[in-house]
């Protein structure tokens, strides 16, 4: 997928953020706008535009607000081309100049390529607020600028945490769905991380269960949508800014137990004197060992008597301590 313009000079650019400045975007805003306006492909349909099927997900990859927070933004900065529809955000798609010429009405295909179906979690999205109206916040016709806030977090209940792990054990039994979602997870962690297949599931099992459930737990649009549409909602998390960074998060915290349970081992090691003070048994193997300065670890033979001092070696041809 390739922009219009590929180029964009610095004069034009100070341009674009000088007429934002000028419709009272904020410094907070500017780079998330920047972002769609130079182009996102991942939240582009076949025609280089951003549908809203993927409104939700924009928005949780560039830290908006909400979706609608998001659309009113890209209204107010009047740089992107527009296609209007009677819906909660008043569009159907927006696009950026750099990618896209103009789009007309004609041009556009009876359904959107690789994109989600419509569901609860894309045309019930929660807006924030304050007081009776949501004008303070949103309002392109408002006086305020637009500021980057936070969404109020959802609370997690037992019914919706039931229903984020009874979800992904469906994946799960799936064979279909487990290859298309969770064996690319696999792939990934084996490939960044260097891991041998049984930490690379062990990376998985952590992102799925302290990381994936609980977050769809917590969202409210969650219970209120299809199977169908949450493998959607997973899929396009997973392309996400976020997604990434619960990839590196699982991959992160599994590393350093990783690191742990080695350095747990080795003392484990270090502190079990079953036969002698001057010698160690490995708790596992039961193997013998004493520390060399110049061999290093000295496996001690099974049936050797215990090691007498600290400067005694195994002398393995008269099968004694000297």
């Amino acid at each position: 997928m390739k922009p219009l313009k590929p180029t964009l000079s610095i004069a034009e650019l100070q341009k674009t953020i000088g007429l934002w400045k000028s419709r009272k975007i904020t410094d907070s805003v500017i780079p998330k706008l920047l972002n769609l306006y130079l182009g996102l492909t991942p939240y582009m349909n076949e025609g280089k535009a951003y549908p809203v099927e993927n409104f939700y997900e924009i928005s949780i990859a560039l830290a908006f607000k909400n979706a609608k927070f998001l659309t009113e933004a890209v209204k107010r900065c009047g740089s992107f081309g527009i296609m209007t529809e009677k819906n909660i955000y008043g569009m159907k798609l927006f696009y950026s100049p750099l990618w896209v010429e103009k789009i007309s009405p004609e041009e556009l295909p009876d359904k959107f390529p690789e994109t989600c179906p419509m569901d609860n979690i894309y045309n019930n999205i929660n807006i924030y607020t304050k007081g009776d109206s949501s004008d303070e916040e949103v309002s392109p016709e408002g006086d305020k600028p637009l500021e980057d806030n936070s969404d109020k977090k959802n609370i997690v209940t037992p019914e919706s945490l039931a229903a984020a792990k009874e979800f992904f054990h469906l994946i799960n039994k799936d064979s279909t769905q487990k290859v298309q979602m969770l064996t690319p997870l696999i792939n990934w962690f084996q490939l960044h991380e260097g891991l041998t297949r049984k930490h690379a599931c062990e990376n998985l099992i952590y992102l799925v269960n302290e990381l994936l459930i609980p977050y769809f737990a917590s969202q409210v649009r969650f219970m209120k949508s299809n199977h169908t549409g949450r493998l959607c909602w997973l899929s396009n998390l997973l392309k996400s800014a976020h997604g990434q960074h619960l990839l590196n998060d699982a991959a992160r915290t599994n590393r350093e137990k990783r690191k742990q349970a080695v350095h747990e081992i080795k003392s484990n090691q270090r502190s079990n004197h079953p036969l002698s003070e001057f010698e160690w048994t490995d708790p596992e193997s039961e193997m013998r060992f004493y520390d060399d300065e110049m061999e290093g670890t000295v496996n001690i033979p099974e049936d050797a008597p215990p090691r007498p001092s600290a400067e005694a070696t195994w002398n393995v041809l008269s099968n004694k301590w000297v």
